[in-house]
């Protein structure tokens, strides 16, 4: 220990006589080290910690799997499940859950929409959670005809109910159905993604097999049993109801941990391949870092081999590089430790507004301090060992012979100019997909949408049907939208069940007169049903046909629009007006097309602008419905007089989301901002280094080629020619770098479609720009070490020979 720590003393004063060098190290390793630790803390909250409950490691969702489509996991009927949980033996018990948005209505505030959810009444037992308040639910609970009864979640209790103890036994409208509070929920509980309110399911069988209410099932793994072995018991379980039931055909089941199959193995893996992609910047700023300790192991040679002739073995030289670099990089890991806190609390701030999945908590936790930890010693083993290595094997006989500073046993040559290459490569990488990433959040953050958005009010509201029938409900939504319209300072006011620029729920359709050999051949389009003025608030007037009437309602002719792109792609083959479309399946009815309009929907991730079908909201009224109100002024000031303006129709319809239609679309494309923004700062990080390395390299090696550019100079070469010789040098590493680069990069382009829209992994403008970035980079880096090469006085050079 005591060695070490002569070893530690030491290479701190050599830290502090090169203030220089050391400071631009531990700034390389502090944003490598940062951007790492902020890139590994996301997945860490999003991912690896999973569940916050006791051992939540060993919940598992239960999917079932089609067998001819392996990629696409499917929801569980309630018959699968109650097979399940009476067969299986991996599991202590089976739970079940069905998401929801549901009213909840009372005295205590304005009717409100909330998340909620239907749980299994042993779901809290086996997730090993206890109401705060009241009881949980019980068997009973769940039996046909039970009282309805309710869980509400932390924050509703605290905001809506102010944190009264007696709301326990209080009866509210859920649903439009008396219902009493049993309990209260902890604080951050909201199972099984971000619910606020919990009901009983009442598992019942439905009279045809795998009909009814489908459920995600999850179940919590016995002591001793591993996720796989449980996959594998409820596989074969699948296997045996699909050779019992021909219902079952075709289907096997699977399970994994919870958080992974629930987030998706799209985004898991968009997560891992950024992960894996900010490595990049380490793996540069460890480059950089070995780079100059070559270059200081390279001027320390003679004080080395005079260590060696003294006695010291390759161990002790190596050890002293590797305590300084460990300096160096404990000093890196405190830089870069700032920059995490930092980023994971610009990342919650984020996403804080899109109302994440509760166990989603990035921030800086023990595991992601040992993880800074473990690559702090890695950082200062790969930057501080080879060099160390290379210097102790030098030849200490010839080093002390050689009174030149320009010639040594340690040679600046091949292996710093593969490093160089390294950087460039790896930069080149990031900044690809950085700036695909860019083109992303252009193409989905700056549409010119081709209808009104900043003077549009945007809303959601839920209309209680109440015991209307359909008529009912026409009379009811044409009632809302007369009154929206003649609010002062609203211009025009439509009610529709997708909000323009993002389409709406959509489904396979078919054509009069055409044939389909399966269901994946039918053409596919988006569905909105709306009102007559939709058209008036967005500002759009039809290419040809015309747009829906007060005449388009229940018992008139079924008809439909479609817009521009389907009309292209599905209807090329004839007149479009006219044509008959049935959405659906063939329980539908056929609907003439009367009019087509400009494209509305948003581009898919492959670029491609979805097609859209538009059907008259009064010949298919819903309950659900987004509120669209062009302005002549401040759309939000319109909040209150539009939830007044429902309640008047409906006295349990809660209005809930105002926002101007320009802003809600922005808050939509959460992800390709904050995702994007991350990886910006990569691509910005990896081409600071990779420049800042490239200099080092170049300004060491004019340094140590003084004398010989000295008899270059002295022999007849001219300064520009001198100028371009070293401008060449680190011309070509940059572009061999770039050429080794654009492909890797094209290809982690593809493997992060998830979020990458509107732009194509292999966009020539992206790629282009990259290498013009980056060779304009490497010649701006060298050339102040052109400069200075080119500036060498002969005499001065060949005198310190």
């Amino acid at each position: 220990m005591t060695a070490w720590f002569r070893d530690f003393r030491y290479g701190a004063w050599m830290i502090v006589k090169r203030p220089g060098t050391s400071a631009t190290a531990i700034l390389a390793l502090g944003l490598g080290i940062g951007l790492t630790t902020v890139m590994f803390s996301i997945v860490q909250g999003a991912l690896l910690r999973g569940l916050p409950f006791d051992e939540g490691d060993r919940i598992l969702l239960l999917q079932r799997v089609n067998i001819t489509r392996p990629g696409q996991r499917l929801s569980v009927p309630v018959d699968d499940y109650l097979d399940w949980r009476d067969r299986q033996q991996s599991f202590e018990d089976l739970g079940a859950s069905a998401p929801a948005t549901i009213v909840i209505n009372d005295p205590a505030g304005f009717p409100e929409r909330v998340r909620a959810a239907q749980i299994s009444t042993n779901a809290l037992s086996i997730l090993r959670v206890r109401p705060v308040l009241g009881r949980d639910f019980g068997p009973a609970d769940g039996e046909p005809g039970a009282a309805a009864v309710a869980l509400i979640g932390h924050q509703i209790w605290s905001t809506r109910y102010h944190g009264d103890p007696s709301v326990v036994g209080r009866t509210i409208d859920v649903g439009g159905t008396p219902t009493t509070i049993v309990g209260v929920l902890p604080d951050g509980f909201r199972f099984p993604q971000s619910q606020d309110l919990w009901r009983p399911i009442t598992l019942q069988r439905a009279a045809t097999r795998g009909r009814g209410q489908t459920l995600r099932v999850f179940g919590r793994l016995k002591p001793g049993v591993s996720a796989r072995q449980a996959s594998a018991e409820i596989a074969g379980l699948a296997r045996q109801l699909a050779e019992t039931y021909p219902e079952n055909k075709d289907l096997t089941a699977t399970a994994g941990p919870y958080v992974l199959r629930e987030i998706g193995d799209e985004v898991v893996s968009t997560l891992f391949t950024m992960l894996g992609a900010v490595f990049g910047v380490m793996l540069i700023a460890c480059v950089n870092v070995t780079n100059l300790q070559l270059a200081r192991a390279a001027e320390r040679t003679k004080e080395i081999a005079v260590r060696a002739a003294l006695g010291s073995g390759r161990w002790r030289i190596v050890r002293q590089l590797l305590a300084e670099g460990l300096l160096l990089s404990a000093a890196g890991a405190a830089l870069g430790l700032g920059i995490a806190v930092a980023g994971t609390g610009a990342f919650m701030r984020a996403i804080v507004d899109t109302d994440p999945p509760f166990w989603i908590d990035v921030r800086v936790d023990p595991t992601v301090v040992l993880f800074v930890g473990g690559i702090t010693v890695a950082a200062a083993v790969v930057s501080s060992v080879l060099p160390g290595w290379r210097v102790a094997r030098s030849d200490t006989n010839a080093v002390l012979k050689d009174d030149s500073r320009g010639a040594t046993s340690v040679r600046m040559g091949l292996f710093t100019r593969s490093l160089v290459i390294i950087e460039v490569a790896a930069s080149c990488i990031l900044l690809v997909v950085s700036g695909l990433m860019i083109r992303s959040i252009m193409a989905t953050s700056r549409v010119d949408y081709p209808f009104a958005t900043k003077d549009v009010f945007y809303a959601q509201v839920s209309l209680d049907p109440g015991d209307r029938d359909e008529a009912g409900r026409v009379l009811q939504i044409e009632d809302l939208e007369a009154r929206l319209s003649r609010l002062p300072g609203v211009r025009a006011a439509s009610l529709s069940t997708g909000v323009p620029g993002t389409g709406s729920g959509g489904g396979p359709l078919d054509i009069e007169g055409q044939a389909y050999a399966s269901d994946d051949e039918r053409p596919q389009a988006g569905r909105i049903a709306l009102t007559p003025a939709f058209f008036d608030v967005a500002r759009v007037r039809p290419l040809a046909g015309r747009v829906f009437t007060a005449a388009d309602r229940l018992g008139a002719e079924p008809v439909v629009l479609v817009d521009e792109v389907f009309a292209r792609r599905y209807l090329a083959d004839g007149a479009t007006i006219g044509r008959r479309l049935r959405l659906g399946d063939d329980k539908q009815p056929w609907r003439t097309v009367v009019g087509i309009v400009p494209s509305l929907a948003g581009q898919s991730q492959g670029g491609q602008v979805g097609a859209m079908v538009f059907q008259p909201l009064t010949q298919t009224p819903s309950t659900f419905l987004y509120v669209l109100a062009s302005t002549s002024g401040d759309p939000l000031a319109l909040t209150a007089p539009v939830r007044t303006t429902v309640l008047e129709v409906s006295d349990k319809s809660p209005v809930s989301t105002p926002n101007t239609l320009a802003s809600e679309l922005w808050r939509r494309g959460w992800a390709f901002r904050v995702f994007g923004g991350l990886f910006l700062m990569f691509g910005l990080a990896a081409l600071f280094l990779a420049a800042a390395g490239l200099y080092g390299v170049m300004a060491f090696s004019v340094r140590r080629r003084t004398p010989e550019l000295g008899v270059r100079m002295a022999l007849g070469a001219t300064r520009g020619g001198m100028l371009r010789m070293v401008l060449w040098q680190g011309f070509w590493r940059v572009g061999l770098g770039v050429l080794l680069g654009l492909v890797p990069g094209w290809y982690l382009g593809t493997l992060m479609q998830a979020l990458l829209a509107n732009v194509d992994p292999a966009d020539p403008a992206v790629l282009g720009t990259t290498a013009a970035t980056l060779l304009a980079a490497g010649l701006l880096a060298s050339l102040t070490p052109a400069l200075r090469a080119a500036s060498v006085d002969p005499l001065t050079a060949l005198r310190q020979d």
